[in-house]
């Protein structure tokens, strides 16, 4: 049964579409830092601590799926965590390519709203799951590496106070 999308439904919509491509860039930075840090520690890829800064901004230009490529088969992650890269880039693609072409009789159809809200729930979800463990793996490599999770914290702290005396 078709009726047309009311104004707070589609607010709603446009909220969830935002999430989802919040957590999206998050992710991205997050692999960025990943793969830097992971290629440091482990001393591969050519990149050292003295040019990580300078590859974080070319990284910062490539694609979700160019990033998972990078990862790929490298020491960094596990094939697991590349295989669940992947599908996460599925649903990205759908979400910031085809979503609205795919469902776009949502404003009318009940149907269509139900699935367009449940597949970008769903990819928000998968967005911060794999934030966790990009988060995870990056401790993991830190703490390999030698340096303490409460120095790690001390400079995070520092840093986000330097932020609020910014603003």
């Amino acid at each position: 049964m078709g009726r047309e999308i009311a104004p707070q439904e589609l607010s709603y919509f446009y909220q969830k579409t935002g999430e989802a491509i919040w957590h999206l860039q998050f992710v991205e930075d997050y692999l960025i830092k990943l793969y830097l840090v992971g290629s440091v520690h482990l001393n591969i890829n050519g990149i050292t601590r003295q040019n990580a800064e300078s590859k974080c901004k070319q990284f910062a230009k490539k694609t979700l799926g160019q990033l998972i490529g990078l990862l790929d088969g490298s020491e960094i992650v596990s094939d697991e965590f590349v295989d669940k890269l992947k599908a996460y880039n599925d649903i990205r693609k759908w979400v910031v390519h085809n979503s609205m072409r795919e469902t776009e009789n949502c404003l009318y159809s009940q149907e269509d709203r139900d699935y367009f809200i449940s597949r970008t729930t769903k990819f928000t979800d998968m967005s911060v799951e794999i934030q966790k463990g990009i988060e995870a793996r990056m401790w993991e490599i830190t703490i390999d590496g030698g340096i303490s999770p409460e120095k790690v914290m001390a400079h995070a702290n520092a840093t986000v106070e330097q932020w609020k005396k910014a603003t």
